[in-house]
C-alpha cells in the first residue's frame, strides 16, 4: 500500500494523480478501499483499475446498467464483464507494478537503441508478443548487443505526467542470459533519473515478465482489466 517503505507516500500521490487523469476521475477515487464508477461518453471500453485497494470502473453510459449488477469478484473478471455486455470482447487483465528505486547496475553493456536495433529484435518475436512489449512506440529506448547484433531492447514512455511506462523485449533464442534484465534496468534507471515513477504493466499469465519485474525491484500494487465494446 502507499506509505509502505517500497512505495513512499509521495510516489503514491503521484501515481493516484496519473491514473485518475487516465480514467477521468479525481485522485480521491483511488484512496481507501471503495469502488468509484466513472461514466464517460467517449469510451469504447470498460476499464477496471484496482490500485492499492481502491477500485475505479470506467465505462460509457451504455454499459452502466449491465455493470451495476456485477459482483465484486466479477468486476475483475474480464470474461464475466464481457458476458454481461453482448458483442463485447475481453482484452485481458494486467498486473500493475511500480518502483521509484534504481535497480542494480546492468550486468551487460547497454547503449541507446537505434531504429535498426529495435526493428531487428522485433522481427525475431511473434507479432502479438512484440505488440504487447510496446517498445517500438516508446520515445526513450536502449539495446543490449552480443557479437551478432542486438538481442534485447527496452524503453519507456512518459505517461500522464509523472509516470514512465516501461517495455522490454528479448530475442527468443537469447532468453535466460540476463539480457532483458540489463536492458530493462537501464530504462528504469533513466526513468527515475528523469524524475518519473517507473510503471510495469504485464499481462496476467505472463509469469516471465512478472519475475523480471520482481528482480528489478518493482512492487505489485494492483491490476487493470479491459473489455472492448462493439
Amino acid at each position: 500500500m502507499f506509505g509502505d517503505p517500497d512505495v513512499p507516500q509521495r510516489d503514491g500521490v503521484r501515481l493516484r494523480a496519473a491514473w485518475a487523469d487516465a480514467l477521468g476521475t479525481a485522485p480521491s477515487a483511488l484512496e481507501g478501499s471503495g469502488v468509484t464508477r466513472v461514466v464517460r461518453d467517449a469510451l469504447d471500453a470498460v476499464i477496471v483499475v484496482e490500485l492499492a485497494g481502491a477500485t475505479v470502473v470506467a465505462a460509457p453510459p451504455s454499459a452502466k446498467a449491465a455493470l451495476a449488477g456485477l459482483s465484486a469478484d466479477a468486476r475483475h473478471d474480464v470474461d464475466a464483464i464481457a458476458a454481461a455486455l453482448p458483442g463485447s470482447r475481453a482484452i485481458g487483465s494486467a498486473n500493475l507494478l511500480f518502483t521509484g528505486v534504481r535497480p542494480a547496475h546492468p550486468a551487460h553493456e547497454v547503449a541507446e537503441a537505434s531504429s535498426l536495433d529495435v526493428a531487428t529484435v522485433g522481427a525475431a518475436l511473434p507479432e502479438e508478443e512484440w505488440a504487447e512489449a510496446g517498445v517500438q512506440q516508446m520515445e526513450h529506448r536502449w539495446a543490449v548487443h552480443d557479437g551478432a547484433g542486438p538481442v534485447a531492447v527496452a524503453g519507456f514512455q512518459r505517461w500522464h505526467g509523472s509516470v514512465a511506462h516501461l517495455g522490454v523485449a528479448v530475442a527468443p533464442d537469447r532468453r535466460g542470459q540476463g539480457y532483458a534484465d540489463s536492458a530493462a534496468a537501464r530504462a528504469v534507471t533513466a526513468a527515475i533519473d528523469a524524475g518519473l515513477i517507473a510503471q510495469w504493466r504485464c499481462r496476467v499469465g505472463n509469469d516471465a515478465s512478472l519475475r523480471l519485474a520482481d528482480r528489478l525491484g518493482f512492487t505489485r500494487l494492483g491490476r487493470q482489466s479491459t473489455v472492448r465494446l462493439s
